[in-house]
C-alpha cells in the first residue's frame, strides 16, 4: 500500500516533507450529489471551497479540513492508477472515518491536470478540486 501512496504523491506533483511523508493541498471548489433512495440526484453547481487537505503516509490517512474536519483511515487500495474514461486517471482508497463509516476516496488526475478528491458514501458523494500547496 505503501508504495501505491507514494506514486499517487509523486504523480499529483506533491513537495516533499522532510520529517514526514506528508502531502499538502488547498480545495478551491466543491460540489456534491445525493442518493434519495430512488437514485442519484446530478452533481450539484461547483462551490468556492477554502480548505486543507493532507495526505499523510506514515498513518495512512487523509484529513480535510473543512468546516466539519474529517479524517479517513485508509485500509485498502487499488493496486494501479485506471484510466477515468475521460481521458484522465484514477485511484481509489477504501477508507474508515472517524465515526467508523465506511466510504471510498478516489484520487483523480483530469486530462487537463486538474487535480480532484472524491469522497463517495452509499447516500452521498462529494468532490473537491485541488491544487498544491
Amino acid at each position: 500500500m505503501k508504495r501505491f501512496l507514494l506514486i499517487a504523491c509523486f504523480i499529483l506533483c506533491a513537495a516533499w516533507s522532510a520529517d514526514a511523508q506528508t502531502y499538502k493541498y488547498n480545495t478551491t471548489e466543491f460540489a456534491y450529489k445525493a442518493n434519495l433512495g430512488d437514485g442519484w440526484t446530478d452533481w450539484s453547481e461547483w462551490e468556492p471551497s477554502h480548505c486543507l487537505v493532507t495526505i499523510n503516509l506514515d498513518r495512512e490517512e487523509i484529513d480535510i479540513y473543512s468546516e466539519v474536519p474529517q479524517e479517513f483511515s485508509i485500509y485498502a487500495s487499488d493496486e494501479d492508477w485506471s484510466d477515468d474514461g475521460n481521458g484522465g486517471r484514477q485511484i481509489e482508497l477504501a477508507c474508515v472515518d472517524v465515526n467508523g463509516l465506511r466510504c471510498a476516496l478516489r484520487l483523480r488526475i483530469q486530462s487537463n491536470g486538474i487535480i480532484q478528491l472524491y469522497v463517495d458514501y452509499n447516500d452521498i458523494s462529494y468532490v473537491y478540486n485541488l491544487e498544491e500547496r
